[in-house]
């Protein structure tokens, strides 16, 4: 079916509008069209216009024609009946996420194809799916997204890639689908990806590389109703009526489908300036409270009249607004307001006097399970023998990649009997199926430089590292070769060390590998090479003064190459860094991207320095953090935040306190930049509410901060959810009841059970019955037995069960919002209401002290 004048027309329109900014490549481009049929040439159009600029100058073009050549051939096959937008939009689109464009749809075409011939859409769908399990699991891993191959060669990603995959290869056989994402959960830490494909007229959510025997299951079915926000993105508004845009985020056309899972209501905020006028144009952010910081579920610019709204799931948010300097937030439960206004004021810093603590309590939306489809007990069987199969298959593709990688590692140490054997394995192994590459690579040459280039890698690079790439960022290997025996800046030697950290290697932050070095020094104009070497904050204005960003022309969090930012004239904030720090390292200076704020350094007499702005001139002072008791986890009870002004998805500037990346450091040892700092402490409770407090002071010298964090009461620790998978493992016993998952002969069990004999007498007052559940046969188990005889001295009732831990500790778990990874799982049931489910009122995964304890008291409040 040939493709509409409407949708050629858009896209000569959208090329047109950016043909300025694509330089070169729209010559090249215009000079294949006349040989291409008018459909390739409207696709080829419509991605080279639509896509991120950075994929429009980064991808070579014959990489965009195979997908325009590939969803055609689907358009005349099992896409022929799609409505042209879905088509568009949901197969013809090359990107899924920020992952990178690699041709291989024509691959996943060849080996899945065969899988789904003949069946219905929603068992296709499936079938994928199970596909992609054999595939790959899920890990978690760093910031960057690994594209398809990727994910198939470590067949492992986490939530985002393993969605990049299944979405990737439902598209691939003419499958509309789409990712889904939740930006920042509001009942737990971190966030989650999933997919949404399209049969039988409608979408169906599935849980990618976790497959079942129906559509519209998962184990974040409950989680998902709970949600703040859920969306999508589109890389363009072909076809889209106004109602279905929540806003746009750069490139991308934010579709906002919460109200498919949760209970939604739509906050509207009007921001005025301090004279009552409407703040236009303000950006305005919606925020949540996830890993102890505060962050954007997105951020929205205000229209003439200052106004802007979203639709969100029931619960607290903040919504911040700023322009210029002015900034205003107020925190809101969206459960009780529909409508907020904001009146900007300058930032004020940390206020005089002593710096005191503002508590705050925080309101996840209700438990609210998606709707969901049922599965019979023989469909759910047929579905664990399948995973079963998917999980076997899968691994034994892991242990013929391992084995090949001790291959390759012994015929490396052959020719190559000077390097590090153990090392050379460990990143062999580390490649899984890309292991002939990163082999073809390292045993190009004899230079030392190739293992210690490789070794500078984080260690999802060697899933697709490509050798040639690799190849152009060896010393004296094109323009930008760089010995170590060369002089750094001002002369000084470096270690070797330090030039290998931050010269030879070719990874600054999350960016793609890309081949800059060859084309730097050469192609950096005179003027910015000299600077970079005398003067690099004074190379960093240079940059600054000289590039462009065109927010709506960009896609959040991918990150344009340098040599493309530097030809194009075009790079957000972090590209600008990247581009940066790869002029300096092409030069010989030892640069990198901050750890703490991602802003450029260079190391200049044994520090690292900032180069950026005001930021160059400020002096870094200590900063301890101190906790009394049990020493907090950053990301998890406390975070910082700096005030200042940060660059948004969308483009917005905002100015506000912005989330510090401190993961691995010490608080006790902390060193900051001068500033207004934002502290903010969290206890979680189980039903995901928490309980905050936050304290803004300032830094100008040496400063020691205590961290008040706030103490739950029992009561708060209660919460009320039907759990009717219990019921079978209860017996028909009523009461209350403890219900444990037990691994014997495992310390966090050992534990647990040794706290119930020392409570016997305790668990009997209160009237509770244990059910104690093992995956085997565990009566010999010297610890069991003896908790076993102290419970029936105390006249406790307990029921020794068994189940295969396969499915239902695991959903036990996620349905209580406890951690699902960790054994052994408590939970405190109430089933005094004889005619309805089992109803839990707490749960906890993994041993933590005084669980037993704290079971105790909440059964006396229950």
């Amino acid at each position: 079916m040939p493709l509409s004048e409407q949708l050629a027309a858009y896209a000569a329109r959208r090329y047109d509008a950016r043909r300025a900014l694509l330089g070169e490549r729209a010559e090249k481009a215009e000079a294949l069209f006349p040989a291409l049929t008018p459909d390739e040439a409207a696709l080829l159009r419509y991605h080279l216009a639509t896509l991120p600029l950075t994929d429009a100058v980064d991808a070579p073009i014959e990489v965009l024609l195979a997908f325009a050549r590939h969803a055609l051939m689907l358009r005349e096959g099992p896409a022929a009946g799609l409505p042209e937008d879905l088509f568009v939009h949901y197969v013809a689109t090359a990107r899924v996420n920020n992952e990178p464009l690699q041709d291989c749809r024509g691959a996943l075409w060849g080996e899945l194809a065969p899988r789904v011939a003949g069946l219905e859409p929603e068992c296709a769908v499936v079938e994928v799916n199970y596909w992609c399990a054999e595939m790959a699991t899920y890990q978690s891993t760093d910031g960057r997204t690994l594209g398809a191959p990727g994910v198939i060669a470590g067949a492992a990603g986490r939530c985002g890639e393993e969605s990049t995959l299944l979405v990737t290869a439902l598209r691939a056989v003419g499958i509309p689908a789409r990712q889904l994402y939740v930006p920042w959960w509001a009942h737990c830490d971190d966030n989650h990806a999933w997919v949404e494909a399209w049969a039988d007229g409608r979408w169906h959510y599935l849980g990618a590389c976790e497959p079942e025997e129906a559509l519209d299951r998962g184990w974040f079915t409950a989680a998902s109703g709970r949600a703040p926000m859920v969306a999508t993105r589109l890389f363009s508004d072909f076809g889209c009526r106004p109602e279905d845009v929540v806003g746009r985020a750069g490139c991308t056309v934010l579709v906002n489908v919460t109200g498919s899972y949760a209970d939604t209501t739509r906050l509207s905020v009007r921001v005025t300036r301090p004279d009552g006028t409407p703040a236009a144009g303000a950006a305005v952010a919606f925020e949540v409270l996830n890993m102890a910081g505060w962050r954007p579920l997105s951020v929205l610019t205000a229209d003439g009249e200052g106004r802007c709204s979203a639709e969100l799931g029931l619960g607290s948010v903040r919504v911040h607004a700023s322009a210029g300097a002015l900034m205003a937030e107020k925190d809101v439960d969206t459960a009780e307001a529909a409508e907020v206004g904001l009146v900007l004021a300058p930032a004020a810093g940390a206020p005089g006097g002593a710096p005191s603590w503002h508590d705050v309590d925080v309101r996840a939306p209700e438990d609210h399970p998606a709707p969901s489809q049922p599965l019979s007990p023989e469909a759910a069987e047929r579905g664990r023998a399948r995973k079963a199969v998917a999980d076997e298959s899968r691994g034994m593709r892991v242990a013929a990649m391992r084995s090949h990688a001790e291959q390759l590692a012994r015929q490396a140490a052959l020719v190559r009997p000077d390097d590090d054997a153990e090392l050379v394995a460990r990143i062999l192994g580390a490649a899984r199926g890309n292991a002939d590459a990163v082999y073809e690579f390292l045993t190009a040459g004899t230079e030392p430089e190739r293992l210690a280039l490789l070794a500078t890698l984080a260690e999802k690079d060697y899933l697709d590292a490509d050798p040639a790439l690799l190849e152009g960022h060896l010393p004296d290997r094109g323009a930008g070769g760089v010995c170590h025996d060369d002089k750094g800046a001002g002369g000084v030697c470096q270690d070797r060390e330090t030039w290998e950290r931050y010269v030879l290697c070719p990874r600054i932050g999350l960016e793609h590998l890309s081949a800059w070095r060859p084309a730097f020094p050469e192609a950096l104009p005179e003027e910015l090479a000299c600077l970079v070497v005398d003067d690099p904050a004074a190379a960093w204005a240079w940059l600054c003064e000289r590039m462009s960003f065109s927010p709506a022309e960009h896609l959040a969090k991918l990150v344009g190459t340098p040599a493309g930012a530097l030809a194009s004239g075009e790079a957000s904030e972090v590209t600008l860094r990247t581009l940066f720090v790869a002029a300096c390292r092409s030069l010989g200076v030892a640069a990198r991207l901050a750890p703490a704020d991602g802003r450029a350094e260079v190391l200049a007499n044994g520090r690292w320095t900032c180069v950026e702005g005001e930021a160059a001139s400020e002096r870094a002072h200590p900063l301890r953090v101190v906790a009394d008791g049990v020493p907090l986890v950053y990301g998890t009870d406390w975070g910082l935040a700096r005030l200042g002004r940060a660059m948004q998805v969308g483009g917005q500037e905002l100015w506000g306190f912005h989330q510090l990346d401190l993961w691995d450091c010490d608080p006790d040892a902390l060193e900051v930049p001068a500033g207004t700092y934002r502290l903010t402490t969290t206890t979680r409770l189980p039903n995901g509410n928490q309980q905050a407090s936050e304290l803004v002071f300032s830094v100008d010298g040496p400063t020691e901060v205590r961290a008040r964090r706030r103490a739950p009461r029992p009561e708060d620790m209660l919460q009320r959810i039907p759990l009717p998978d219990a019921a079978p493992l209860l017996g028909g016993r009523g009461g209350l009841a403890i219900l444990a998952f037990l691994e014997p002969a495992e310390e966090p069990t050992e534990h647990l059970l040794n706290e119930l004999a020392g409570a016997a007498e305790a668990v009997a007052a209160v009237g509770l019955s244990l059910t104690l559940v093992t995956s085997e046969d565990a009566t010999g188990d010297p610890t069991l037995a003896r908790a076993l005889a102290e419970l029936g001295a105390a006249g406790v009732p307990v029921t020794l069960a068994r189940d295969d831990f396969s499915e239902l500790p695991e959903r036990l778990a996620r349905r209580m919002f406890a951690n699902p990874e960790l054994l052994p799982l408590a939970v405190l049931i109430d089933a005094r209401a004889e005619a309805e489910a089992p109803v839990g009122l707490f749960a906890r995964g993994g041993y933590a002290v005084g669980t037993v304890e704290l079971v105790l008291r909440l059964a006396a409040l229950a």
